[in-house]
Protein backbone atom coordinates (compact mmCIF):
# COMPACT_ATOMS: atom_id res chain seq x y z
CA UNK A 1 0.00 0.00 0.00
CA UNK A 2 2.78 2.18 0.77
CA UNK A 3 4.36 1.76 -2.24
CA UNK A 4 1.29 2.53 -3.89
CA UNK A 5 1.22 6.18 -3.04
CA UNK A 6 5.46 6.68 -2.94
CA UNK A 7 6.16 6.36 -6.38
CA UNK A 8 3.55 9.03 -7.19
CA UNK A 9 5.32 11.66 -4.41
CA UNK A 10 8.67 11.13 -5.44
CA UNK A 11 7.85 12.03 -8.66
CA UNK A 12 5.70 15.24 -7.31
CA UNK A 13 9.59 15.57 -5.76
CA UNK A 14 11.54 15.14 -8.62
CA UNK A 15 9.39 17.66 -10.71
CA UNK A 16 9.41 20.21 -8.00
CA UNK A 17 13.18 20.26 -8.18
CA UNK A 18 13.55 20.08 -11.46
CA UNK A 19 11.30 23.54 -11.68
CA UNK A 20 13.46 25.09 -9.08
CA UNK A 21 16.60 23.75 -10.86
CA UNK A 22 15.24 25.72 -14.09
CA UNK A 23 14.31 28.82 -12.20
CA UNK A 24 17.44 29.54 -11.11
CA UNK A 25 18.94 32.32 -13.48
CA UNK A 26 22.95 31.51 -13.88
CA UNK A 27 25.38 33.83 -12.15
CA UNK A 28 26.85 36.45 -14.34
CA UNK A 29 30.38 36.91 -13.92
CA UNK A 30 31.20 40.68 -12.16
CA UNK A 31 31.38 43.13 -14.71
CA UNK A 32 35.43 43.68 -16.05
CA UNK A 33 37.33 47.38 -14.43
CA UNK A 34 38.99 48.13 -17.75
CA UNK A 35 40.52 50.88 -16.09
CA UNK A 36 42.53 48.76 -13.69
CA UNK A 37 43.06 46.30 -16.45
CA UNK A 38 45.03 49.26 -18.27
CA UNK A 39 47.01 50.52 -15.67
CA UNK A 40 48.53 47.36 -14.05
CA UNK A 41 50.35 47.40 -17.11
CA UNK A 42 50.93 51.20 -17.28
CA UNK A 43 52.17 51.30 -13.45
CA UNK A 44 54.92 48.89 -14.51
CA UNK A 45 55.92 50.62 -17.83
CA UNK A 46 56.16 54.06 -16.30
CA UNK A 47 57.87 53.32 -13.49
CA UNK A 48 60.53 51.38 -15.08
CA UNK A 49 60.15 53.65 -18.21
CA UNK A 50 62.04 50.78 -20.25
CA UNK A 51 61.65 48.56 -23.03
CA UNK A 52 61.12 44.76 -22.33
CA UNK A 53 64.84 43.54 -23.19
CA UNK A 54 65.50 46.64 -20.67
CA UNK A 55 66.75 49.54 -23.06
CA UNK A 56 65.82 52.96 -22.64
CA UNK A 57 62.60 53.75 -24.43
CA UNK A 58 64.51 56.79 -26.79
CA UNK A 59 67.28 55.82 -28.90
CA UNK A 60 70.05 58.03 -30.16
CA UNK A 61 70.61 58.86 -33.75
CA UNK A 62 74.27 57.41 -32.88
CA UNK A 63 73.60 54.43 -31.49
CA UNK A 64 70.85 53.82 -34.32
CA UNK A 65 73.93 54.37 -36.72
CA UNK A 66 76.00 52.19 -34.80
CA UNK A 67 73.79 49.55 -34.67
CA UNK A 68 72.70 49.41 -38.73
CA UNK A 69 76.72 49.80 -39.76
CA UNK A 70 78.15 47.22 -37.65
CA UNK A 71 78.08 44.67 -40.28
CA UNK A 72 75.53 42.69 -38.40
CA UNK A 73 71.80 42.63 -40.13
CA UNK A 74 70.71 40.53 -37.20
CA UNK A 75 70.39 42.75 -34.88
CA UNK A 76 68.76 45.47 -37.09
CA UNK A 77 65.22 46.85 -35.47
CA UNK A 78 62.04 46.86 -37.73
CA UNK A 79 61.94 50.43 -38.82
CA UNK A 80 58.65 52.58 -38.84
CA UNK A 81 58.41 55.47 -40.27
CA UNK A 82 55.60 57.74 -39.75
CA UNK A 83 55.57 60.20 -41.73
CA UNK A 84 53.78 61.59 -44.71
CA UNK A 85 54.47 59.31 -48.16
CA UNK A 86 55.71 62.54 -49.64
CA UNK A 87 58.14 63.45 -47.20
CA UNK A 88 59.04 59.81 -46.46
CA UNK A 89 59.91 59.83 -50.30
CA UNK A 90 62.42 62.53 -50.01
CA UNK A 91 64.82 60.70 -47.73
CA UNK A 92 64.10 57.98 -45.34
CA UNK A 93 66.30 55.54 -42.86
CA UNK A 94 66.83 52.33 -45.27
CA UNK A 95 64.42 49.51 -45.01
CA UNK A 96 62.03 51.80 -42.94
CA UNK A 97 58.11 50.88 -43.50
CA UNK A 98 55.87 54.09 -43.95
CA UNK A 99 53.01 53.73 -42.15
CA UNK A 100 50.24 56.21 -40.51
CA UNK A 101 49.77 56.38 -37.23
CA UNK A 102 46.06 55.56 -37.85
CA UNK A 103 47.40 52.30 -39.10
CA UNK A 104 49.13 51.00 -36.16
CA UNK A 105 47.22 48.67 -34.80
CA UNK A 106 45.77 47.13 -38.23
CA UNK A 107 49.43 46.43 -38.21
CA UNK A 108 49.70 44.85 -35.19
CA UNK A 109 46.77 42.59 -35.52
CA UNK A 110 47.82 41.67 -39.14
CA UNK A 111 51.43 40.61 -38.12
CA UNK A 112 53.15 43.14 -40.24
CA UNK A 113 55.03 44.20 -37.07
CA UNK A 114 56.74 41.80 -35.31
CA UNK A 115 57.54 41.24 -31.95
CA UNK A 116 60.92 39.06 -32.32
CA UNK A 117 62.46 42.01 -33.21
CA UNK A 118 63.05 44.99 -31.86
CA UNK A 119 61.02 48.02 -33.15
CA UNK A 120 62.27 51.71 -34.10
CA UNK A 121 59.59 54.54 -34.36
CA UNK A 122 60.93 57.84 -36.54
CA UNK A 123 58.91 60.44 -36.80
CA UNK A 124 59.34 63.99 -37.98
CA UNK A 125 60.34 65.36 -33.68
CA UNK A 126 59.80 62.16 -31.98
CA UNK A 127 56.14 63.79 -31.11
CA UNK A 128 54.31 60.87 -33.03
CA UNK A 129 56.78 58.36 -32.55
CA UNK A 130 57.21 58.38 -28.90
CA UNK A 131 52.84 58.29 -29.38
CA UNK A 132 53.50 54.79 -31.38
CA UNK A 133 56.21 53.85 -28.74
CA UNK A 134 54.40 53.35 -25.68
CA UNK A 135 51.34 52.02 -27.04
CA UNK A 136 53.64 49.03 -29.09
CA UNK A 137 55.57 48.59 -25.24
CA UNK A 138 52.62 48.49 -23.28
CA UNK A 139 51.11 45.64 -26.16
CA UNK A 140 54.34 43.70 -25.21
CA UNK A 141 56.64 44.81 -28.37
CA UNK A 142 60.48 45.83 -27.76
CA UNK A 143 60.11 49.27 -29.27
CA UNK A 144 61.81 52.36 -28.81
CA UNK A 145 61.66 55.65 -30.35
CA UNK A 146 64.24 57.98 -32.64
CA UNK A 147 64.75 60.92 -30.26
CA UNK A 148 64.15 63.68 -32.63
CA UNK A 149 63.30 62.36 -35.28
CA UNK A 150 64.63 62.66 -38.86
CA UNK A 151 65.33 65.96 -37.66
CA UNK A 152 68.26 64.51 -36.05
CA UNK A 153 69.30 62.32 -39.38
CA UNK A 154 69.13 64.33 -41.86
CA UNK A 155 67.76 68.50 -41.94
CA UNK A 156 67.83 68.22 -45.74
CA UNK A 157 65.14 65.67 -45.99
CA UNK A 158 61.14 67.42 -45.72
CA UNK A 159 60.42 67.84 -42.51
CA UNK A 160 64.32 67.68 -41.40
CA UNK A 161 64.27 71.66 -40.01
CA UNK A 162 61.29 70.98 -38.16
CA UNK A 163 62.48 71.58 -34.79
CA UNK A 164 65.36 74.00 -36.33
CA UNK A 165 62.35 75.78 -36.92
CA UNK A 166 60.65 75.87 -33.54
CA UNK A 167 63.53 76.70 -31.23
CA UNK A 168 64.52 80.02 -32.51
CA UNK A 169 62.62 82.17 -30.08
CA UNK A 170 62.90 82.00 -26.06
CA UNK A 171 59.98 84.52 -25.08
CA UNK A 172 58.69 82.96 -22.49
CA UNK A 173 62.53 81.09 -20.66
CA UNK A 174 62.16 84.56 -18.50
CA UNK A 175 58.07 83.90 -17.30
CA UNK A 176 58.62 80.51 -15.58
CA UNK A 177 58.56 80.51 -11.36
CA UNK A 178 59.59 79.02 -8.61
CA UNK A 179 56.44 78.91 -6.45
CA UNK A 180 55.54 75.19 -6.61
CA UNK A 181 51.48 74.79 -7.03
CA UNK A 182 49.80 72.20 -5.06
CA UNK A 183 46.34 70.27 -4.86
CA UNK A 184 44.40 67.59 -2.38
CA UNK A 185 41.44 67.34 -4.51
CA UNK A 186 40.82 63.67 -6.04
CA UNK A 187 38.85 62.74 -8.53
CA UNK A 188 37.05 59.19 -9.58
CA UNK A 189 38.77 57.45 -12.33
CA UNK A 190 37.29 57.53 -16.03
CA UNK A 191 34.68 54.35 -16.48
CA UNK A 192 36.01 52.27 -19.64
CA UNK A 193 33.69 50.82 -21.37
CA UNK A 194 35.13 49.17 -24.78
CA UNK A 195 33.20 45.97 -23.91
CA UNK A 196 36.51 43.95 -23.83
CA UNK A 197 38.26 41.90 -21.78
CA UNK A 198 41.87 41.59 -21.55
CA UNK A 199 44.11 44.90 -21.33
CA UNK A 200 46.01 44.22 -24.31
CA UNK A 201 42.53 44.53 -26.49
CA UNK A 202 41.68 47.82 -24.48
CA UNK A 203 44.71 49.28 -25.12
CA UNK A 204 43.80 48.54 -29.10
CA UNK A 205 40.55 49.73 -28.84
CA UNK A 206 41.40 52.60 -27.35
CA UNK A 207 44.35 53.70 -29.15
CA UNK A 208 42.27 53.35 -32.64
CA UNK A 209 39.82 55.54 -30.68
CA UNK A 210 41.52 58.41 -29.34
CA UNK A 211 43.97 58.55 -32.81
CA UNK A 212 46.83 60.11 -33.07
CA UNK A 213 48.87 62.69 -30.48
CA UNK A 214 47.01 65.50 -29.36
CA UNK A 215 48.80 69.02 -29.20
CA UNK A 216 48.60 72.18 -26.78
CA UNK A 217 49.53 75.19 -28.20
CA UNK A 218 47.92 78.27 -26.66
CA UNK A 219 49.00 76.47 -23.11
CA UNK A 220 50.70 80.07 -22.26
CA UNK A 221 47.36 82.37 -22.95
CA UNK A 222 44.95 80.11 -21.72
CA UNK A 223 46.57 78.35 -18.69
CA UNK A 224 43.89 78.45 -16.55
CA UNK A 225 41.70 76.25 -18.88
CA UNK A 226 44.31 73.97 -18.11
CA UNK A 227 45.82 70.99 -15.28
CA UNK A 228 49.11 71.93 -16.34
CA UNK A 229 51.40 68.77 -15.79
CA UNK A 230 55.35 69.54 -15.06
CA UNK A 231 56.90 66.09 -15.52
CA UNK A 232 60.47 66.82 -14.30
CA UNK A 233 62.06 66.14 -10.62
CA UNK A 234 61.14 68.38 -8.32
CA UNK A 235 64.48 70.09 -7.78
CA UNK A 236 64.16 70.60 -11.19
CA UNK A 237 60.66 71.89 -11.05
CA UNK A 238 61.62 74.68 -8.39
CA UNK A 239 64.98 75.06 -10.64
CA UNK A 240 65.29 76.09 -13.34
CA UNK A 241 61.70 76.47 -12.90
CA UNK A 242 57.91 76.07 -14.53
CA UNK A 243 55.04 77.17 -16.32
CA UNK A 244 53.23 79.29 -13.73
CA UNK A 245 50.02 76.82 -12.07
CA UNK A 246 51.91 73.90 -13.22
CA UNK A 247 51.95 70.68 -10.77
CA UNK A 248 54.60 68.53 -10.09
CA UNK A 249 55.12 64.78 -11.65
CA UNK A 250 58.07 63.11 -10.80
CA UNK A 251 58.87 60.95 -13.66
CA UNK A 252 58.62 57.53 -12.99
CA UNK A 253 56.47 57.59 -10.01
CA UNK A 254 53.59 59.92 -9.61
CA UNK A 255 51.88 58.12 -12.88
CA UNK A 256 51.43 54.47 -10.75
CA UNK A 257 47.58 54.57 -9.85
CA UNK A 258 48.51 54.25 -6.46
CA UNK A 259 49.93 57.46 -6.33
CA UNK A 260 48.93 60.79 -8.38
CA UNK A 261 46.69 59.43 -11.08
CA UNK A 262 43.69 60.28 -9.06
CA UNK A 263 44.42 63.96 -9.02
CA UNK A 264 43.85 64.35 -12.68
CA UNK A 265 40.82 65.54 -13.30
CA UNK A 266 38.14 64.45 -15.29
CA UNK A 267 36.25 67.56 -16.28
CA UNK A 268 38.93 69.98 -17.49
CA UNK A 269 41.87 69.43 -20.09
CA UNK A 270 45.02 67.88 -18.99
CA UNK A 271 48.47 69.49 -20.52
CA UNK A 272 51.54 67.81 -20.10
CA UNK A 273 55.06 68.90 -20.59
CA UNK A 274 58.90 67.97 -19.81
CA UNK A 275 61.93 68.73 -22.10
CA UNK A 276 61.47 67.96 -25.81
CA UNK A 277 57.91 66.87 -25.77
CA UNK A 278 58.88 63.32 -26.60
CA UNK A 279 57.65 62.28 -22.78
CA UNK A 280 55.35 64.17 -22.61
CA UNK A 281 53.90 62.30 -25.90
CA UNK A 282 54.31 59.07 -23.99
CA UNK A 283 52.48 60.22 -21.08
CA UNK A 284 50.04 61.91 -23.21
CA UNK A 285 49.15 58.87 -24.91
CA UNK A 286 48.59 56.59 -22.02
CA UNK A 287 46.40 59.01 -20.54
CA UNK A 288 44.22 58.82 -23.61
CA UNK A 289 44.28 55.29 -23.69
CA UNK A 290 42.87 55.42 -19.81
CA UNK A 291 40.31 57.92 -20.57
CA UNK A 292 41.38 61.46 -20.16
CA UNK A 293 41.57 64.75 -22.25
CA UNK A 294 44.81 64.85 -22.35
CA UNK A 295 47.19 67.06 -24.67
CA UNK A 296 51.36 67.03 -25.02
CA UNK A 297 53.13 71.11 -25.04
CA UNK A 298 54.72 70.42 -28.07
CA UNK A 299 58.87 70.29 -27.90
CA UNK A 300 58.64 70.72 -24.31
CA UNK A 301 60.92 73.57 -22.81
CA UNK A 302 62.75 73.23 -25.67
CA UNK A 303 59.60 75.25 -27.88
CA UNK A 304 59.99 78.34 -25.45
CA UNK A 305 63.50 78.24 -23.42
CA UNK A 306 65.98 76.52 -25.92
CA UNK A 307 69.44 78.90 -25.37
CA UNK A 308 68.35 80.19 -21.57
CA UNK A 309 70.51 79.28 -18.97
CA UNK A 310 69.22 76.17 -17.32
CA UNK A 311 67.04 74.66 -19.73
CA UNK A 312 69.62 72.42 -21.58
CA UNK A 313 68.65 69.08 -20.56
CA UNK A 314 67.61 67.31 -23.50
CA UNK A 315 68.38 69.96 -25.91
CA UNK A 316 68.27 69.33 -29.42
CA UNK A 317 71.14 69.21 -31.36
CA UNK A 318 70.96 69.76 -35.14
CA UNK A 319 73.39 67.00 -37.11
CA UNK A 320 76.18 67.68 -39.24
CA UNK A 321 75.39 67.56 -43.06
CA UNK A 322 76.20 64.45 -44.29
CA UNK A 323 77.07 62.59 -40.85
CA UNK A 324 74.48 59.47 -40.69
CA UNK A 325 74.33 59.42 -45.06
CA UNK A 326 75.15 55.71 -44.95
CA UNK A 327 72.25 54.83 -43.51
CA UNK A 328 69.74 57.08 -45.64
CA UNK A 329 68.08 56.33 -49.32
CA UNK A 330 64.96 57.85 -51.60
Amino acid sequence: MYKKYLAPSLLLVVSLMMVIGCDKSPTKPDPVNEFNLVTAVGDVYFTSYTTVSGAGVNATISSVFDNLTDGNTANDPFIIDYRSATDFASGRIKGALNLPLAELINKVNDGTIPKTKKILNVCYTGQNSSYATVVLNMLGYDSQSLMFGMCAVDTSVNGGKNWLNQIAADERAGDLTSTASTTTTTYDFPVLNTGKETAEAIIKERFSATGWPKMANDVWDNKANYFIINYWPEAEYITPGHIPGAFQFTPQMSLKSTEKLNLLPTNKPIVVYCYTGQTSAQVVAYLRILGYDAYSLMYGVNGFGYNAPGYTKGRYTPPAPGAFAAIMEK
